[in-house]
């Protein structure tokens, strides 16, 4: 009876032992799949698209040469990086933060930006027909940060296909100039003794004192996740920022962008 016992016990211990080997060898066959983050370089250009009050280019002038509005091509680029979440063989939705120097320095549109018969002297004489052209555009640039929610409608391993993101954009302002240009066409004297036309063309920048600090905007994109390997990700993607707040109170200045760029990310894998 002793004997029999015995071997009873010695078989639910081998059959104990058979079961947590096989069970600790599935569990290397299994492997699980390791989460981590994104990150790599993102850039592009800017459409930028400047509103605004008309207002005079030249104080000395407040009646004519006025500006308003405006458009240009300016670039932004920076760092960016992406946190998946949610089920790691099925990610499609991440969190994306960015902090880029964004331009959006651009040009203002003339509403009269050139006077014709405008008495002029000119080294002593005075011309009765001579002309004033003037032009303004805008050194404006910030360090933003960009934090946002990025949606894929396809799910994978790692992000792939077409994907919408949206969220928040702060920025801090860097610079806000205003660059003039008056050329003055003008007779230097009488013609028959040696005389004729001079051309002067005078450039000033001058700070926008009255600049706001601090940018408030929305952005809202578009983008397509390309994998070259398993862990290189290539994301092209187009957008549009918002301005919430305004670059300057005085003239009811805003600068907002279609803008367009590329991220290329590294799966770096926890």
């Amino acid at each position: 009876m002793r004997n029999r016992l015995l071997l009873i016990l010695s078989a639910f211990a081998i059959l104990a032992m058979g079961g947590n080997a096989r069970a600790q060898k599935g569990g290397v066959l299994t492997p699980e799949v390791q989460v981590g983050f994104l990150a790599g370089p993102v850039g592009g250009i800017n459409l930028v698209a400047y509103n605004s009050d008309a207002f005079p280019i030249l104080n000395s002038e407040p009646s004519c040469f006025l500006a308003q509005n405006g458009s240009g091509v300016a670039p932004w680029g920076g760092a960016s990086l992406e946190f998946p979440m949610g089920n790691p063989n099925e990610l499609q939705n991440f969190i994306v933060g960015e902090v880029i120097y964004d331009s959006k320095s651009s040009k203002f549109t003339n509403l009269s930006g050139a006077a014709a018969s405008t008495p002029t002297k000119l080294n002593g004489v005075v011309d009765n027909n001579s002309g004033v052209t003037t032009a303004l555009d805008a050194t404006l640039s910030y360090l933003v940060v960009n934090l946002q929610y990025k949606y894929n409608f396809t799910p994978g391993p790692s992000p792939v296909g077409p994907g919408i993101q949206v969220g928040p954009s702060v920025g801090i302002k860097m610079g806000a100039n205003f660059n003039k240009t008056v050329t003055v066409s003008a007779s230097s004297g009488d013609m028959n003794v040696g005389g004729g036309v001079q051309t002067q063309t005078v450039t000033s920048s001058t700070t926008v004192s009255t600049a706001s600090s601090l940018r408030i905007a929305l952005r809202a994109q578009a983008t397509y996740d390309i994998s070259f390997s398993n862990d290189w990700i290539g994301t092209p993607t187009v957008g549009y920022d918002f301005p919430i707040t305004r670059v300057d109170n005085t003239e009811n200045w805003r600068a907002s962008a279609l803008f367009a760029g590329l991220a290329i990310r590294y799966f770096i894998r926890g």
